[in-house]
């Protein structure tokens, strides 16, 4: 029996202390609810760990993310579903004014209107915006340069791979035009000068003055301009194309005439030209507005300018496009870089539907049957490309449902699986833990036992 060193005491307070740290330990995962509270609880469980947290932030950011795009979409969505509205009420009228029972005074108050609601195309065009960043004014669609002032590519699909596209303007587009028809003031009664169908009553008493302004009255409803020297006249579509005509008479003299569309020569891309056009592309040309088809959904909407703005005809012209992989909207909708989706929102307005040209000149007008008519067709397009734009957005917000619905899965997963590795078992820590506190308690009992075996040298010393 020994005084100076109580090995049992010692030995039970190593035990204690061991519990006690143990018993710590579970208390920390029990209130904390994780298992892994430190690196060194398990260092490698903890990078893990890390990473999914990491992951599981970026996916639920990704996942609001595209729930932003859904409302971008939505937004569009409404603002062309409003031009829709509009569209249809402008053929309305040109069904209506198609009809020859209208005088020329009573299509003029219905292209008073259809003026109006142009109008509102393009303001709905200009103003319609997401959080400040405007969705119809074609800035948010492919970015497009062209060499040549005045050339400018309206719209190009997604489909439209980058690089250089080259062409060769081979003619402009022109007005209709009428030189020198001559007319006559009736000697006794009326006569009628019938312009595009409409008629323009002359009698005895009018002079070539008055003669002229009613002239000059019914071409300005018509859009056609007017230059009148004596009782020659010089008319002139306001607009380009081959849908503008002149058709005039009097009697038994008439003169008819109709415009041109811009014509193109594309550079093939067997030609050395990186990007360039097949063999199979397609040009179609309303006035100075061009449409391009090629292969795989390829499509471009351009527009000529009538005149060089540098001065000089266009015609011949050499032009270069250079289309990139920028200006679209790109939508971050995975957790890890270049995982976008990329959105591209055509410019919607009065020019890209050709209902009016670069200039704002009006391409449609119901002053007469043959203009009522014109628009008709012109508004059947506008429709179909309004359609088409809707279309996309429904399937970009199609897309953008389905890839929140597969965020989400993607978190719960990621979550599951990081909580199977950090997350406590509580019913098995609890067990855990009441069996070290019995410990504990056994260990602090065994302690005060072993301090209390000093005692029984004193019991000896004492029977001496």
């Amino acid at each position: 029996m020994k005084i100076n060193h109580n090995i049992a005491a010692q030995i039970a307070n190593v035990n204690l202390k061991k519990d006690e740290t143990r018993v710590s330990k579970s208390l920390e995962k029990l209130s904390s609810g994780y298992k892994i509270t430190k690196a060194a609880d398990d260092s490698a469980g903890l990078a893990i760990s890390n990473k999914m947290r990491t992951q599981i932030r970026a996916l639920d950011q990704a996942s609001r993310n595209s729930e932003d795009g859904q409302s971008i979409v939505q937004t569009a969505d409404g603002a062309l579903n409003e031009v829709m509205s509009i569209l249809h009420r402008i053929r309305e009228l040109g069904v209506q004014n198609a009809n020859d029972t209208y005088t020329l005074e009573d299509r003029a108050a219905s292209q008073a209107e259809i003026d109006q609601l142009l109008d509102e195309v393009d303001r709905i065009s200009s103003t319609t915006e997401f959080n400040g960043k405007s969705l119809l004014d074609g800035s948010s669609s492919r970015t497009i340069t062209s060499n040549v002032d005045g050339v400018i590519a309206m719209k190009a699909s997604m489909e439209v791979p980058k690089g250089t596209y080259q062409f060769e303007i081979t003619e402009a587009a022109q007005p209709a035009k009428v030189e020198d028809f001559s007319y006559t003031l009736p000697s006794s009664g009326t006569s009628q000068l019938v312009i595009n169908g409409t008629s323009i009553e002359l009698s005895a008493s009018d002079s070539e003055e008055s003669a002229g302004e009613k002239i000059v009255d019914a071409c300005s409803k018509m859009d056609i301009d007017v230059e009148i020297s004596g009782t020659s006249l010089n008319l002139t579509t306001r607009a380009t194309g081959s849908n503008q005509r002149i058709i005039i008479s009097q009697g038994g003299a008439s003169d008819a005439k109709i415009g041109t569309d811009a014509q193109l020569t594309l550079a093939q891309n067997d030609e050395g030209v990186e990007g360039g056009f097949s063999e199979n592309a397609k040009v179609s040309a309303n006035g100075s507005q061009v449409t391009i088809k090629d292969n795989g959904g390829f499509e471009m909407l351009l527009e000529i300018p009538d005149t060089n703005p540098a001065g000089g005809d266009l015609a011949d012209t050499n032009v270069t496009l250079e289309v990139y992989e920028a200006g679209y909207m790109g939508m971050q909708i995975g957790a890890n870089e270049f995982q976008v989706l990329n959105m591209n929102f055509d410019e919607i307005s009065c020019n890209t539907l050709s209902l009016r040209d670069g200039n704002g000149q009006n391409l449609i007008n119901v002053c007469s049957q043959y203009g009522a008519g014109q628009t008709i067709a012109a508004l059947d397009v506008a429709i179909q490309r309004v359609s088409a734009a809707r279309s996309e957005l429904g399937a970009y917000q199609n897309r953008l449902e389905d890839t929140v619905s597969s965020l989400d899965v993607a978190v719960y997963n990621v979550t599951n699986s990081m909580s199977r590795i950090i997350d406590t078992d509580m019913a098995e820590e609890m067990t855990q833990y009441t069996q070290l506190t019995v410990l504990q308690q056994a260990a602090t009992s065994m302690l005060s036992q072993a301090n209390n075996k000093p005692q029984e040298i004193m019991n000896l010393l004492q029977g001496m």
